[in-house]
């Protein structure tokens, strides 16, 4: 099976490394030289766009960081329906509004692609070991056929519905941790001030009824740098959860569904990209959370 990837970003390229060192006959595609470079190195080949990656693929998955940048590498003059042949598959890996899949597949339907919505969730380790959880919409035969490929960068790979669903549920999972994360941040400061210390709190509360991933993750996080790392982008980036807090956002006032708490979150991340702060790791919220408050919380190691 011929595979393709585009977009070698922090997420995608490591997704790209498992693929390759799967076995599989991989053609990669990004705006930028570096990622190539090194996908080369692991024995892809290198395409100059999404159309000539499709073209020499059977199987083509995408990472990409917005509702736009999918539409253009899909959709445009040089995307990858312009390339790719009736009974090839498209997966949209990338985390975007279901409608956003939704157009993708209609049009892909007219030259008989398949698409799969199929967005990730998992750390850096899980990323590099091929250990991700992988959420996906689409036709259940479809994902029959491109299981393999995407078991070469998940352990878990979930078949939650119809096209758009995958995105639906990637949108529902980040908006829960966000909101985990911002909720943790200001009972911290909270019993901070009160006069608690974050490691009395982390004992009692991780054996008590408000435990959580989002809690131990954001307890974990808050002590450390929130610079992304030298010449890389961020793990856990402020632009893209964000980004997925106001797409959620959208899709609820699409619906009608009020978030009250899930609106009064993305207010604070939106403040934090006024801040300048939009590529630095996500819990530099917390930062801001201890203006509020007139507390300091993190460790004074971590300026």
């Amino acid at each position: 099976m011929r595979v393709g990837f585009i977009g070698l970003g922090g997420i995608g390229k490591p997704m790209a490394r498992c693929i390759a060192r799967a076995g599989f006959d991989i053609t990669v595609n990004d705006l930028r030289d570096e990622p190539l470079k090194n996908l080369e190195r692991h024995g892809a080949r290198v395409a100059r766009s999404a159309r000539e990656v499709a073209s020499v693929s059977d199987v083509v998955l995408a990472s990409l960081p917005s509702n736009e940048a999918s539409e253009e590498v899909a959709l445009g003059v040089d995307g990858v329906l312009a390339g790719a042949s009736n009974g090839d598959i498209y997966i949209e890996l990338s985390t975007i509004s279901p409608d956003v899949v939704r157009r993708i597949s209609r049009e892909a339907a007219k030259g008989g692609v398949e698409v799969l919505d199929a967005p990730v969730s998992g750390g850096l380790a899980q990323r590099r070991e091929g250990r991700l959880s992988v959420m996906v919409g689409g036709d259940e035969a479809t994902l029959a056929r491109a299981r393999p490929v995407l078991e070469a960068i998940g352990e878990r790979i979930f078949h939650v519905g119809g096209i758009g669903t995958g995105a639906t549920v990637k949108l529902v999972n980040n908006l829960l941790n966000a909101i985990g994360a911002v909720a943790t941040m200001e009972a911290l400061a909270l019993g901070v001030k009160a006069g608690l210390s974050v490691e009395s709190m982390k004992e009692v509360i991780s054996e008590s009824s408000g435990a959580s991933r989002a809690f131990d993750g954001t307890v974990a996080s808050i002590g450390r740098s929130s610079e992304p790392p030298p010449g890389g982008t961020a793990n856990m980036g402020l632009r893209t959860i964000g980004k997925d807090i106001r797409l959620a956002v959208e899709l609820a006032g699409d619906l009608g569904v009020p978030l009250s708490v899930g609106s009064s979150a993305l207010q604070l991340y939106l403040a934090g990209f006024g801040h300048g702060w939009a590529d630095k790791e996500s819990w530099v919220i917390m930062e801001l959370v201890e203006r509020l408050s007139g507390v300091r919380v993190r460790p004074r190691i971590d300026v």
